[in-house]
Parts: structure tokens; C-alpha cells; sequence
């Protein structure tokens, strides 16, 4: 069997879904702003933060998001998070 130690050069892709901070941080804007508006209610601002925060929490992401997209995959981190930590 094989290890998983990089020799040939690969790039292990890296999120932020184990740490709290950015747990936290996509949380507080998830209760903030999405919560609170649909999608056609969103300002430049609201959009920014939506999108700053999926950033934060997959900054390996090669591709960018559609706004549902972003705000999906927020929803999801938080929820996984809170599956593997929370609830032990």
C-alpha cells in the first residue's frame, strides 16, 4: 500500500471546514444575511460577504460560484461542522 506523503509533488487541496474560526466567521454570516433575505433581496455588499465567506472556507477553490452555489456550500460546511463536532 501506499502512503499519502506528497512525494510526487501533488498539491493536497485544503479547506477550512475543521476550524472553528472560519466555522464561526461563515455561521455569523449565514444568521446575518442569507437568513434573512432570498437571493433577489441581496445588495452588492450582502453579495460580497456571501462570497468572501465561501473564500474563506475553500480557499483552494479553482472555480467561482454562483451566488447559490456559494451560499449552498456554506450551509453545507457549517452543517457538516457542527455533525462532526458539535454533537459528540
Amino acid at each position: 500500500m501506499g502512503c499519502n506523503c506528497k512525494k510526487g509533488g501533488t498539491k493536497q487541496m485544503v479547506n477550512n471546514l475543521n476550524s472553528p474560526d472560519h466555522i464561526r466567521h461563515a455561521q455569523e454570516v449565514y444568521e446575518r444575511v442569507i437568513s434573512t433575505k432570498t437571493i433577489e433581496e441581496f445588495n452588492q455588499y450582502d453579495k460580497i460577504e456571501i462570497m468572501g465567506s465561501y473564500a474563506t472556507l475553500y480557499p483552494a477553490s479553482s472555480v467561482t460560484p454562483t451566488l447559490q452555489d456559494a451560499i449552498d456550500k456554506i450551509k453545507q460546511g457549517i452543517e457538516l461542522y457542527n455533525v462532526k463536532y458539535k454533537r459528540r
